[in-house]
């Protein structure tokens, strides 16, 4: 039997190729971008990082190199911040919208990644961002506001109506406390400007109706320093808040006393007519007020 002898420094390099590439676990990356684009501004990118089997990598340091494809326009970078869940949210200032690229570096108890991933957004005015092109209607519903007012559907039509879904108990820095704050900030937008409030409604509706009685709600808003006069936060029934937020594809779901739940803010008009809809908690503040005042 003829022997093959395979030189030692061969072997030490298969050996240490081999072992490089059982540490190096392939990483799925997703980048979002919002729809609204003013070149110059900051603007929120979220990258969520997971690996082969879904499961979230979290409290790596996340950071981006971004470049216009095919052009030459420099690079920019972006740092992230770990929210959670895998999502790590950075800001940053594109000269114009395109084709981008961007390299993205994960880094993980000294495990290295390198991802790249295109991307692409349109500059869009406020008034067509977060537009909605379905036929969505604001569906009847029987719930109770924090002073235990019955409210439905008939109290709100006649009305341009914000809507979004928070409770009490949200410890989420990005969810509950953004949303609500986005409501907190138009009303002191729309009174700085001196816009009538008359026909607008601010809403509310709980994913944690057992929790969020009346009384507990109506000392949320006391605390956000909300002005009462034209805001519903809305509880009730499990079973009467599943048949609203079902209708409109809104989706929530308990586990112990945890709630995750869809970030989504909704626009209707005065005939209950879903016009805008916004799926994060990150909203244009600008954006919101020119919707909402029809400035």
């Amino acid at each position: 039997m003829r022997r093959i002898y395979i030189p030692f420094c061969t072997l030490f390099l298969f050996f240490i190729l081999l072992l490089q590439g059982c540490g190096t676990e392939k990483l799925e990356v997703d980048i979002k971008t919002p729809k609204t684009f003013q070149p110059g501004e900051a603007m929120n990118i979220q990258l969520k990082v997971s690996k082969q089997d879904g499961s979230p990598v979290v409290g790596a340091n996340v950071h981006a190199v971004m470049s216009m494809k095919g052009m030459d326009h420099g690079k920019v970078n972006m740092d992230t911040q770990d929210i959670g869940e895998g999502k790590y949210m950075g800001q940053a200032k594109l000269s114009m919208d395109g084709q981008w690229i961007a390299e993205i570096q994960i880094d993980q108890n000294g495990n290295q990644y390198t991802e790249t991933k295109e991307f692409s957004f349109e500059a869009k005015s406020s008034e067509t961002a977060h537009k909605v092109t379905k036929n969505i209607e604001l569906p009847d519903f029987n719930l109770i506001n924090q002073d235990g007012k019955p409210i439905s559907r008939k109290d709100l039509v006649g009305k341009k109506v914000v809507m979004t879904f928070t409770y009490v108990k949200c410890n989420d820095p990005n969810a509950c406390s953004v949303l609500l704050g986005n409501l907190r900030k138009l009303q002191l937008d729309l009174s700085e400007k001196g816009i009538k409030t008359d026909d607008i409604e601010l809403v509310s509706v709980s994913v944690d109706p057992v929790n969020d009685t009346p009384e507990v709600m109506k000392n949320h808003a006391k605390e956000m320093n909300f002005d009462m006069s034209y805001i519903n936060l809305l509880t009730g029934q499990l079973k009467d808040v599943k048949q609203l937020t079902d209708t409109l594809g809104v989706r929530f779901e308990k586990t112990n006393d945890v709630v995750l739940h869809d970030n989504k803010t909704m626009i209707f008009d005065k005939t209950g007519k879903l016009t805008h809809e916004f799926q994060t908690s990150q909203i244009d503040r600008q954006e919101l007020f020119d919707l909402v005042s029809g400035k």
